[in-house]
């Protein structure tokens, strides 16, 4: 009994020392973080706009949102870069989020973004850096259309890093707009004007300016479309009206109402008098006046105000758009939602599938084993790229860990932390490591037939701990280096792979023709503290690993209370 206790705290301890190293990684990089947000935007070298701004001389003035100027050499003002941390802190993609550099000219459009710093996965932003398109499809946005920018795509390879970025940069725009010239809300009475059996009226969650109608069944009989805030800025004669469209569950359009303007209001009352103009708007559906070219369709203005009801048109057109723009968007999201969700539980189904291989009989059968090392090969790591790194953990102890975003992930990385805990084996590295699996594969013709000789195997394995003492290094002092480089798995996501990892993919599989599994055996760092975790019949006593471990715990701890 007293065996059985002494083994549970000495484990425990292993466990405690781990985590105490994780949490000063963690707050060491807060108080780094805090001090660099500090610093004002005027740190950033001018250089980095003067590609944007040809005149920039300097710096001037911090305006009302945070952002700063940016002065010629008279003193001219020609523009003001914003950054979007930290209102972008809590976006992670795959293992943190990243800064983002916004330039805007003196009209508050957006005319460069940059990425000023990022703290995920190097090789994934980079994959961006190189996709000119992501960044570029921003330029031209004011500021309240970017905000409300729902029609953007992501960068293949690199999923979650584009999304961490796109809602950082949403978030610090102020996430959608919100129209200032029109605020008078929709009332039921207005839509029984449209709809004489409406009982309800619900503002649509997905499109902005959408009103649904609802009977006295609950039933949706028809919306209610504004084309403010969407056109608020199209101007007729003198400025901008509202319209309002009632559409049918078909998409078609059954009626339009001419409401509150900022033109001319005798030319605003000749269009709202025009049944013939009325007739000629209702003739398209609400998909048509998306893809609507008024030119072209030869929409002619009503007679004595022209200009007032081609600016009514327009405003149609574009609020048609961001209808349909911000449906498909919608219908975009859920798939990938949904996607996503799938493909968490496809990893969590492989999860479970490898403890019942590997804590079960069905080990024995080779067959079964080859298929399923294929599986995770091909399924977790040239398909999803779900392979645990110290890269990773670093980024999670750093930022936090992305529950949304990558479910099947994190599972991933409990059940590889929490097994060999718990049920003393270790079933990530002996059955859901890509890299494992493919030197498992491997034929053994050509392995050494004869023992390395012993002061190789002394150097070979003193390569694990240098590298987790790196890793260490790195972590706390926020050095400029990429920890993906000292580890294969990155390879696997074959888009954004750079030649460093590559390499030690490539020598890594290399090396286990000759010594069996001796990536694993001699340079994964990654094995090597889930090895550490592993209860075992010794577990009681104390090994050099555990003084390494508290070695690695007292520098972290020192580290801190020096910067401190």
């Amino acid at each position: 009994m007293l065996k059985q206790f002494r083994h549970w705290v000495v484990h425990l301890s292993r466990v405690l020392m781990l985590c105490g190293i994780l949490l000063l990684i963690h707050f060491q990089h807060s108080r780094l973080v805090t001090r660099h947000r500090l610093q004002p935007l005027a740190d950033v070298e001018l250089s980095k706009v003067q590609s944007v701004y040809s005149d920039a001389a300097g710096w001037g003035e911090v305006d009302e949102r945070g952002g700063r100027q940016v002065i010629s050499a008279d003193g001219k003002i020609l523009g003001c870069v914003i950054q979007t941390a930290p209102a972008s802190d809590h976006f992670l993609g795959f293992s943190g989020p990243s800064n983002l550099l916004i330039a805007l000219d003196t009209q508050d459009r957006i005319v460069e973004i940059q990425i000023l710093e990022s703290r995920d996965t190097r090789d994934h932003v980079e994959l961006i850096r190189k996709n000119h398109a992501f960044l570029d499809s921003w330029k031209g946005l004011t500021w309240s259309e970017a905000a409300s920018r729902r029609d953007y795509d992501v960068v293949s390879g690199a999923t979650l890093t584009s999304y961490a970025m796109l809602q950082g940069l949403q978030s610090r725009l102020g996430s959608t707009t919100i129209s200032q010239k029109f605020p008078k809300l929709l009332e039921l009475r207005d839509a029984q004007v449209f709809f004489p059996t409406a009982k309800r009226i619900t503002k649509n969650e997905i499109v902005e300016g959408l009103w649904d109608v609802h009977d006295e069944s609950s039933r949706i009989v028809g919306a209610i479309l504004r084309t403010s805030p969407a056109a608020d800025e199209i101007i007729g004669y003198q400025g901008p009206t509202e319209t309002r469209l009632a559409i049918d569950s078909d998409g078609k359009i059954v009626a339009i109402a001419v409401m509150d303007s900022f033109d001319n209001e005798p030319y605003v009352g000749y269009v709202r008098g025009d049944a013939w103009f009325a007739k000629k708007l209702k003739q398209y559906s609400i998909h048509q006046w998306s893809q609507l070219d008024i030119e072209k369709e030869r929409i002619e203005g009503v007679s004595g105000a022209t200009m007032t009801s081609v600016g009514i048109a327009n405003a149609i057109v574009a609020a048609a758009k961001r209808y349909e723009a911000e449906i498909h968007s919608a219908q975009m999201s859920q798939a990938k939602r949904v996607a996503n969700h799938w493909r968490g539980i496809s990893t969590i189904a492989i999860v479970v599938l490898a403890i019942v291989l590997g804590m079960t009989s069905l080990k024995g059968r080779k067959w079964l084993r080859v298929s399923f090392q294929i599986l995770v090969i091909g399924y977790l790591g040239l398909i999803n790229g779900d392979l645990l790194s110290m890269a990773m953990f670093n980024g999670w102890a750093q930022s936090g860990i992305p529950w949304q975003n990558a479910l099947g992930l994190v599972a991933l990385a409990a059940a590889a932390i929490a097994l060999p805990i718990v049920a003393r084996t270790n079933i990530y590295c002996s059955h859901l490591c890509p890299h494992g699996a493919v030197q498992q594969l491997l034929p053994r013709r050509w392995k050494l037939k004869s023992p390395l000789p012993k002061w190789l195997s002394l150097i070979l394995l003193g390569i694990r701990p240098i590298l987790i003492a790196w890793v260490l290094c790195v972590s706390l002092f926020h050095l400029p280096f990429s920890l993906v480089d000292i580890e294969p798995f990155d390879a696997y996501a074959w888009r954004a792979a750079a030649w460093p990892t590559v390499m030690v993919a490539v020598l890594g599989i290399a090396a286990s023709f000759k010594l069996p599994m001796a990536y694993c055996r001699y340079g994964c760092a990654t094995g090597a503290v889930l090895q550490y975790l592993r209860r075992h019949s010794q577990s009681q006593r104390w090994t050099r690993a555990d003084f390494f471990s508290f070695g690695c715990f007292a520098f972290g701890l020192l580290v801190f209370i020096i910067h401190r």
